[in-house]
């Protein structure tokens, strides 16, 4: 989001240079030019300098703001009145605290103090009771007329808006009156059936019970339901009487209405698809991972042939072979040592080879393969073989010796990194059969103690 104070900002930085009042500082300058070396330093200062004065201005105002509100609250009518008197709040309003000041001819000190909302006398507590057994009906009915023609269920509230009271609720008959105010009222005959329903109100010190009557209607079942429930016993009949038969003849009518029957056949279609789209992105996803993974797989193998690689380079041109005769044999040692394994150094090592037998400078040939193997071992190893390619092996071999010596090191400490990582994945399987080793030890105490 762009600070609102911007233009401003601008505005203020414009007027304070053009009056050359905004000396630039050194220090910003070198780091802008090193973090943006191709781009125009005037201007990425200029822009610096008035996100920062836009950053101050802001804090600037938003704390004058502040300021001002502040100093509005303290000023505002405070709770102390007639210099003496506190006014409790009503109860559901909240305690409030209020830091006093109580001064005498010899010491003044602030005092923090707690005022609790007003409570209730007992003449106000049996007001409320009798209040909450009139208001309760009306709330608990829900979307029913009331409770002497009960058809949905009920909303068994245990709290009630106004009133400092916890309700819980009991019926004579909980299968017909769930305590969260579900009814049931299949099986019900005649005109209906009555229910009692009580209501255990406790709070401020009260409990009481209060009992309502609610009477609950049958269900109503219309023509269509009578005529289907009609036809399940139809069906159920036809299937008795030819157990034996191979066929089941269906009925073709009831009641004077004829019957058209039809086979609801199972369609998959819309799931086969939604799963086929499923399977399609997690597919694609896991070719993405597979992908990254063996980049990764690829990077690590790099690195832990480094320092071999080097160390056979080293030995090659000590022996007198120029650069590109040790490219070629070290790809022939390779290609001895892994057949039928993958190791991507011997395939780079196959193209340097190719590229060089085809034409291509030596130079470029060695700067190509640093470059594709993408590591800063392999480009630093290209360049130093670019650089000295035309100086003979003297000082290449010293520095291909240096080269050495850091690459193992660094292939020691990759090694630790990857046991340590190992032992941070193997921690759960171990955590896991440290569970299973418990259960199997405290199970069986567990039961012998139960048989006790």
């Amino acid at each position: 989001m762009k600070n609102p104070i911007y233009p401003l900002a601008e505005m203020i930085y414009k007027k304070r240079k053009a009056a050359n009042k905004a000396d630039s500082d050194t220090k910003v300058l070198k780091r802008l030019s090193a973090l943006n070396p191709l781009g125009d330093i005037e201007k990425l200062y200029d822009s610096y300098q008035i996100k920062k004065t836009a950053a101050v201005l802001l804090i600037f105002v938003m704390g004058i703001v502040s300021v001002i509100c502040s100093y509005l609250c303290s000023q505002r009518e405070g709770r102390l009145t007639d210099g003496a008197q506190l006014f409790r709040n009503e109860w559901g309003a909240g305690d409030y605290k209020v830091i006093l000041q109580a001064v005498t001819q010899e010491w003044s000190r602030e005092i923090p103090f707690l005022v609790e909302e007003r409570a209730f006398t007992e003449n106000e507590k049996e007001q409320l009771l009798k209040q909450i057994y009139e208001d309760l009906p009306a709330v608990i009915k829900k979307e029913n007329q009331d409770l002497d023609h009960v058809t949905g269920n009920l909303d068994l509230v245990s709290l009630m808006d106004g009133y400092p009271f916890r309700i819980s609720w009991s019926c004579t008959d909980s299968s017909r009156i769930g305590r969260d105010g579900s009814v049931d009222r299949k099986g019900i005959k005649g005109e209906g059936m009555w229910e009692e329903l009580t209501a255990k109100i406790s709070g401020l010190g009260k409990e009481e019970s209060f009992t309502y009557k609610v009477f609950l209607l049958p269900e109503l079942s219309d023509e269509e339901e009578v005529f289907f429930e009609a036809l399940k016993d139809e069906l159920e009949a036809a299937d008795s009487v030819g157990k034996s038969r191979k066929e089941i003849t269906l009925p073709a009518g009831l009641d004077g209405r004829d019957i058209v029957w039809k086979e609801v056949k199972q369609n998959n279609t819309l799931f086969l698809l939604m799963l086929t789209l499923t399977g399609c992105v997690f597919v694609g996803r896991g070719m993405e991972n597979d992908l990254e993974r063996d980049c990764k797989r690829r990077k690590e193998q790099l690195i832990m042939e480094y320092p071999g690689f080097v160390s056979k380079l080293r030995l090659y041109l000590s022996a007198g072979l120029n650069v590109k005769n040790a490219f070629i044999r070290m790809k022939t040692d390779y290609g001895s040592q892994n057949k039928g394994k993958s190791n991507y150094l011997w395939e780079e090592l196959k193209i340097v080879c190719y590229q060089m037998e085809n034409g291509v400078m030596e130079e470029q040939a060695y700067q190509e393969f640093g470059r594709r193997c993408g590591e800063m071992r392999y480009r630093r190893l290209s360049f130093l073989l670019s650089v000295h390619l035309k100086q003979g092996n003297n000082q290449l071999l010293t520095l291909l010796a240096g080269e050495a010596d850091n690459a193992q090191e660094d292939r020691r400490k990759m090694a630790k990194k990857m046991g340590e990582e190992a032992g941070t994945r193997l921690l759960l399987p171990m955590m896991m059969m440290l569970v299973v080793v418990m259960f199997l030890i405290l199970m069986p105490a567990y039961l012998d103690f139960g048989s006790i």
